[in-house]
Formats: structure tokens, sequence, C-alpha cells
């Protein structure tokens, strides 16, 4: 004989299962927004005090002059036994210890003018007349040095041809190590002792060039 349901049996459990999901919404819906927490791990945290957040490139290595364009005519202000010229760099390498300058006259056998090293890793340029004649109150930054010049004597000296118009180069070495002073020897060849040392340790160089002559002292 088939058993009998009651008038309501084939309802009961859609009604139960309708109620059951009226109460999950429900405690969905009462359950505080505060109470879901997600977190990303690439999030920023700028209570730390360093801001990640910046999209700004990171500053380009670049060396440069106030005093003259990249390749133009150096200013008589500067030449032979005066001051130097205002130099100027940023965007320093990371891992940079110690930065080398060396002037030279390429169109005279890399003539020696200007040899200063071990400048300081957070330096951004050298003051014009900080460097000159013996005599005109040299003030390099701590911890440099500089070398004796084809003049004869340690500091800067100017460009100064009388044959005509020659090309000069400045270049500048980020490094990461000190450079120890070169043997002794002729200012050419501490020069080039100091440029085969700056190479070696180098994270990055830079160049730049200017012109002159002849200078007044031979028109």
């Amino acid at each position: 004989m088939p058993s009998q349901r009651s008038p309501d049996s084939e309802t009961s459990r859609p009604v139960s299962a309708l109620r059951h999901g009226w109460l999950v919404a429900l405690l969905v819906f009462l359950v505080p927004a505060s109470c879901v927490v997600v977190t990303n791990p690439l999030d920023d945290d700028d209570s730390q005090g360093d801001d990640d957040d910046s999209t700004d490139p990171p500053v380009e290595f670049r060396f440069w002059s106030p005093d003259f364009d990249d390749g133009d005519l150096l200013p008589a202000e500067f030449e032979c036994g005066e001051g130097n010229p205002e130099l100027s760099w940023e965007g320093v390498p990371s891992g940079t210890v110690a930065l080398a300058m060396v002037f030279d006259d390429s169109s005279f056998g890399d003539y020696p003018h200007w040899a200063i090293y071990n400048l300081p890793a957070d330096s951004s340029g050298i003051a014009g007349g900080t460097s000159g004649y013996p005599g005109t109150n040299n003030e390099i930054p701590d911890g440099a040095s500089e070398l004796v010049n084809g003049g004869g004597w340690a500091g800067y000296f100017g460009s100064c041809p009388c044959g005509g118009t020659n090309t000069y180069r400045w270049r500048l070495w980020a490094l990461d190590e000190a450079l120890d002073d070169p043997s002794s020897g002729s200012a050419a060849s501490q020069f080039a002792e100091l440029v085969d040392a700056a190479e070696s340790a180098s994270l990055a160089m830079l160049e730049m060039t200017h012109q002159y002559g002849p200078a007044s002292i031979c028109r």
C-alpha cells in the first residue's frame, strides 16, 4: 500500500530552504563592514617615513658648468693662471663612494691641467675660484686631493694655448672606492695613473669639452 503524505509534505522542504536562504542573506547584511579586512602586501604605508608612491623617474647622472656650454668657448676669465670655472653635477649613481675629475688638453697630448679626486660622494659640484695659481686661496672639499699640473703647481691651470684654438675635456667619474695617491713621476704620468685607477673603480663617467685659444698673453 503506498505511503500517505500529509497535504503539506510536498512544500515543507522548499519552504525550509527558502527560510534558510533569507536567514543567510540577513546575516550577511547585518555583519559590520569593518569586520572584513583585505590586506594587499603591495599597499603603501607612508607611516614608515618613506613614500613609495612616487612615480618620478630617478635623476639622471649629469655634469655641466654654469660658466660655459659643452663644446663652446671658455670665457677668458678662466684662462691660464686664473681660478677654475664653476662645475656642477647631480644624480650620482647608487653605491658611489667618491668622485674624481680630470681636466686636460686633448689637442696637445692630453696636457695635464687639473686633477682633483676623492671628492665626497654627496657633493654636487665645485664652486668657481676654488682652485688656481698658488696664492689664490685654494679651498677644496674636505678629503679631496689635487695633483700637480703641467704648470708645476697643485691645482687648476686654465687653458693657455698660444698656437690657436685647442679642445679641452673635463671627465667626471663616480667611483665605488676612494683612490690612492698616484706614485711619484711627471705630472703627465701621474694624471695617466689617476685616470687608469678611476676607470678601474668607475660606476659611471661623464665628459664635456670646451674650446679655447689663443690665450690673451699670446695675442
